[in-house]
């Protein structure tokens, strides 16, 4: 489990959340609530999905794990919006992955 991304503010920032991804199914387990927008113009945070996990090393560059104990983060997919800690969308470009 990480030890958090937040801003001097206190505000979580989306754009440090990036390297292995676990997948938690339980909300009251996870780093952060994520929802994904349709359009990446809503987006907090643009992701690009690796394949290899060498690769998610710059913001918005995700490699997804099953194994819980190798995650960076843990990170629950919100339905709602209104609960989700951050928004993000899918590119299929490497170099557009991070935040606007």
């Amino acid at each position: 489990m990480s030890l958090g991304v937040r801003a001097q503010n206190g505000r979580i920032d989306p754009c440090r959340v990036y390297g292995r991804i676990y997948i938690e199914t339980d909300r009251n387990y996870a780093d952060y609530k994520v929802f994904i927008e349709d359009s990446e113009a809503f987006a907090h945070l643009l992701v690009f999905k690796h394949s290899n996990k060498f690769f998610a090393d710059k913001s918005g560059q995700w490699y997804f794990t099953n194994i819980r104990s190798e995650a960076d983060y843990w990170i629950f997919f919100e339905a709602e919006k209104g609960r989700s800690d951050f928004s993000i969308s899918y590119i299929g470009t490497e170099s557009f992955a991070g935040c606007k």
